[in-house]
């Protein structure tokens, strides 16, 4: 029997969370009228004062000035007058005509329907970490700038500049009301700023917890340790932390005491297979109606590439709870079991509505097919059925997103024919395969480190299940791995990964679910009349 005060700390995770997802977000937003075009302001500078000045007259937020690793004023003007944005790694120039003009200004003018903008200094690319005051006056803008792209409050892309200019409903921004948006925006600049210089750091914190716990011999705990932390970068970003000593100890407290607290828990299968859908759920309900506290993390994505959604932080370390729990299903619910639980999975991964993660989707439907195969023990033939079934799921939940309006990511892959693809496949070596070459002082260690835990992990294995969740987890890392541009995070998610799953032993005998059999025994027990 789980002893109740066993639940207490899981409980308080729960509550903290939906005392976060009552307080009011992003859905309050205003929409804007059509009419009369913006004029574009660009200063070079915007001091606190102008910036409350501007507050009081209208929306303000805070401007990431590109898409990639580096941004320069040329750059950023490019895809501001387009409304169109190009990887930094890719040349950081869109094509095309411009949509608007934006004129430079010395000081603040004294308009009445305006953008005024800061954007990067001219010269050669910096590092695109800054983020530059913006705001908007006129037609009723005033509080916070609502961003469709980013879903965080506050925070706005610069591809959506020129259709808010021209007073485009779609693509545009919208604003909420806010008292105290200045001071609301430099929290929020604080708080981005501790959490994208600490990535790395909290990101092997999860991973040497791992490593520590199956060190120690904790085995079930080593397997709530993922799910735990996954948890604990939820509270930090309900918090809203933005001191980076407060940020990793917060961090790091819950995610080591709930990693225990759960594994005393979780000492049944059917428990932790019941923490690992509540970890999802919890992920789910969180993209749906907060999305920014799952954003603003230290697990969440960089915010001068995707801003919100499964970055490949969270998606590759949900690689070991998520064929984890697929094993369960199988092991204690059979087909069923299995072919729910991954349908789940798949859908959180996948659907555009929770910020997808295409790369990771690619992984976790190879790793889930690859366990299928496995499990009929049909060979070659059902490998090629349970890809084909995998990739047609993926495929259809990309493809419902795809018709569905607003910001898609994958939309330039499917929506330019072969082409798309053959662009993306192209663009995998100054995306992935190049970056992953110049900082390999870090990336070889860890590849190495990774091959270890791996070939330990088989070692130590003994289970069959357990073998061929290994074998899952080896083919979606290697799939993530070659389409995914963070190799860093994937590396160090995916040695968090084989260690959580080693001496991972399925237990527990199936679950017999037959109405058939349930109305016999009833009929049984009954009294004759």
């Amino acid at each position: 029997m789980v002893r109740r005060a066993c639940l207490l700390p899981l409980l308080a995770v729960v509550v903290a969370a939906a005392i976060a997802l009552a307080a009011p977000g992003p859905a309050a937003a205003r929409q804007t009228p059509p009419g009369a075009p913006f004029h574009v302001y660009v200063l070079d500078q915007i001091d606190h004062a102008t910036f409350e000045a501007l507050a009081h007259r209208g929306a303000v937020g805070l401007l990431r000035p590109g898409y990639g690793p580096t941004a320069n004023r040329r750059r950023a003007l490019a895809e501001l007058v387009r409304g169109a944005e190009v990887n930094a790694r890719l040349g950081g120039v869109p094509s095309g005509k411009p949509l608007i003009n934006a004129s430079k200004a010395h000081v603040f003018p004294n308009c009445h329907l305006c953008i005024v903008v800061k954007l990067p200094p001219r010269g050669r690319p910096l590092p695109n970490h800054r983020l530059y005051r913006i705001a908007v006056i006129g037609r009723g803008f005033h509080g916070l700038l609502i961003s469709p792209t980013t879903r965080i409050p506050g925070l706005v892309s610069i591809v959506e500049v020129a259709p808010t200019a021209l007073g485009h409903a779609r693509g545009g921004l919208s604003w909420t009301p806010s008292r105290g948006s200045v001071g609301h925006l430099d929290h929020l600049r604080a708080q981005i700023h501790g959490e994208e210089r600490l990535k790395y750091a909290c990101i092997f914190i999860v991973a040497g917890l791992v490593i520590l716990l199956a060190l120690l011999g904790w085995s079930v705990a080593a397997r709530t340790a993922i799910p735990a932390a996954l948890l604990a970068n939820l509270v930090v970003g309900a918090l809203h932390v933005s001191n980076e000593i407060g940020i990793v100890a917060l961090f790091t407290t819950v995610s080591v005491a709930g990693a225990l607290c759960l594994a005393r828990v979780c000492r049944d299968d059917l428990a932790l297979l019941g923490l690992i859908v509540l970890v999802l759920l919890a992920y789910l309900i969180v993209f749906v109606v907060r999305p920014e506290l799952a954003a603003v993390t230290p697990l969440g994505p960089d915010q001068n590439l995707r801003f919100w959604g499964i970055g490949d932080q969270i998606g590759t370390l949900l690689f070991a709870p998520l064929l984890a729990g697929a094993v369960i299903a199988r092991q204690r619910l059979g087909w069923v079991g299995f072919v729910a639980f991954s349908l789940l999975a798949l859908f959180v991964m996948t659907d555009n509505r929770l910020g997808a993660n295409g790369g990771g989707a690619i992984g976790l439907g190879i790793a889930l097919a690859v366990l299928a195969a496995r499990f009929s023990r049909r060979g070659r033939l059902a490998l090629v059925g349970a890809v084909t079934t995998s990739a047609a799921i993926v495929l259809g939940i990309v493809q419902h997103g795809l018709a569905s309006p607003g910001p898609n990511h994958l939309r330039s892959a499917f929506t330019s024919g072969i082409g798309g693809f053959l662009d993306v496949a192209a663009h995998r070596v100054p995306l992935v395969y190049a970056p992953a070459v110049h900082d390999w002082p870090l990336t070889l260690p860890l590849a190495v480190l990774l091959v270890v835990s791996g070939v330990l992990a088989f070692r130590v294995t003994r289970a069959r299940a357990a073998r061929d969740l290994l074998v899952g987890l080896t083919s979606g890392l290697i799939a993530s791995l070659v389409v995914n541009d963070a190799t860093g995070f994937m590396l160090a998610g995916g040695i968090a990964c084989a260690c959580a799953v080693a001496r991972f032993t399925p237990s527990g005998a199936p679950i017999r679910l037959s109405a058939l059999a349930r109305l016999r025994a009833a009929t049984a027990e009954s009294p004759p009349s």
